[in-house]
């Protein structure tokens, strides 16, 4: 059996079946509004060997939460991307296709410092939880930190939680400069958990450089004659991964990073992989969608790394 046979998902290992349809539409369905009948959803997800009552669980689950939005057509249901997902979606998009573009950087941090009694863990859990979200470090206890200017997000954990926490209990510091020892190599680490981040990114280029060099050595024909569904298989696991990895990456700038760090070794490999899957994967996808509704069909599509980084690049618009 070949190395990336073996990498196939199997038993939904690695990905929840939510998970693996979101990375499905996000990979080719790309910001489409037309509604998927919930049948080919559920087929997709078959390719995962994921059970029609584990799929259908899924779909209701995404549909609560506001992912889907439901359309009926008498005894039939349909499944649309809701509209409002947009801005997430090119947050998203962002971090998973622009991660190894590292913006530049004035070295000014926004700091983010809070005091809240015992009594007030409820709230002291909240504002944490918020500031892992958007990818500030804990330098010490009750001082959280993120370089660049962040002030409108901090602004956004004071409304959202209302009057439960004093503007005097929580202060915002943008632009601030840290004190040198706070600024070393060492305690930057610390507060991002940096070796445990780089060691998500080791294990992927070791798990992933043998299939990207597999796919290397065989001919364009030997890698057409390969069934569509490993190809998307393979890409969806490829991404599912990926994704993980990014989430967890509190995205320092370059200066902020040792040498050493496997981002850019990680990046390469997800980006090959990616773009030379992309049109077998596609057919696979469009294989699924066809006896169900030929006409969507022919609305799959697939991008490169390249093509949605672009598509996610806020100066595009500028």
């Amino acid at each position: 059996m070949s190395t990336a046979a073996q990498l196939l998902p199997r038993n939904q290992q690695g990905a929840r079946s939510q998970q693996l349809l979101t990375v499905l539409l996000g990979d080719y369905w790309y910001l489409r509004a037309e509604p998927l009948p919930s049948g080919a959803l559920v087929a997709l997800l078959r390719v995962f060997d994921v059970t029609e009552a584990g799929a259908r669980a899924a779909i209701q689950r995404l549909a609560q939460r506001g992912f889907f939005v439901a359309h009926r057509e008498g005894r039939s249901t349909s499944y649309a991307v809701h509209a409002n997902t947009g801005g997430v979606l090119a947050e998203r998009t962002r971090a998973l296709f622009m991660g190894n573009r590292h913006a530049s950087w004035d070295g000014g941090w926004t700091i983010v410092a809070y005091s809240l009694a015992e009594v007030e863990r409820t709230t002291r859990n909240a504002v944490r939880d918020h500031l892992k979200r958007l990818r500030f470090g804990k330098l010490v206890d009750g001082v959280w930190v993120r370089p660049g200017d962040h002030g409108d997000a901090v602004a956004e954990i004071r409304e959202s939680l209302g009057r439960s926490i004093p503007v005097e209990d929580l202060s915002c510091f943008v632009g601030a400069r840290l004190p040198e020892g706070a600024n070393s190599g060492a305690a930057i680490a610390r507060a991002f958990d940096l070796p445990g981040v780089a060691a998500g990114y080791t294990e992927f280029v070791e798990r992933w450089r043998p299939i990207a060099a597999e796919l290397a050595s065989v001919s364009f024909r030997a890698h057409e004659q390969r069934p569509p569904e490993e190809a998307l298989r393979i890409r969806t696991a490829l991404m599912s991964e990926w994704r993980q990895l990014r989430h967890a990456d509190p995205m320092l700038p370059q200066q902020l990073l040792d040498e050493a760090f496997p981002l850019a070794e990680a990046a390469h490999i997800c980006e090959f992989l990616y773009d030379a899957l992309g049109e077998p994967a596609e057919r696979a996808f469009r294989n699924v969608l066809e006896p169900f509704r030929p006409e969507l069909g022919a609305l799959a599509g697939h991008h490169t790394f390249a093509e949605l980084g672009k598509l996610a690049d806020p100066s595009r618009d500028a």
